[in-house]
């Protein structure tokens, strides 16, 4: 299992490769969504290390998905505002649920619990 300051450093290191890619393409990240990317990863260091990209409008997104179907894309949009979109396969053979929205950093946590993505989100 990697460590907390592993998943900070890979996180360091993938931002810095986004930003170097994004500055060929003539914009950057937003220093309000890696804010608010970095309080996110701070309120659960447990959390799984998520796929991270760079949208074209320069906020971060992270990803996590898992075998199931399930997957959970959030886009940090600054002043503690997040865009989400949550696909949780509920039982095998029925449709997958499909919640989408914006809300706060909090207001996300919620919607975690509501929808019980602790198995996709946490080692």
């Amino acid at each position: 299992m990697r460590g907390r300051g592993d998943k900070s450093a890979a996180y360091k290191s993938r931002i810095m490769y986004l930003q170097s890619e994004a500055a060929h393409d003539g914009y950057t990240v937003s220093p309000a969504s890696e804010l608010d990317f970095w309080q996110f990863v701070r309120t659960a260091p447990e959390k799984r290390r998520a796929n991270l990209v760079l949208m074209d409008n320069g906020n971060l997104r992270a990803i996590w998905s898992d075998d199931h179907g399930s997957r959970l894309g959030i886009q940090f949009l600054g002043g503690g505002v997040v865009q989400y979109v949550i696909f949780k396969q509920q039982n095998h053979g029925q449709p997958k649920s499909r919640v989408a929205g914006r809300d706060s950093l909090e207001g996300l946590e919620r919607q975690i619990n509501a929808h019980d993505l602790f198995a996709l989100l946490y080692e």
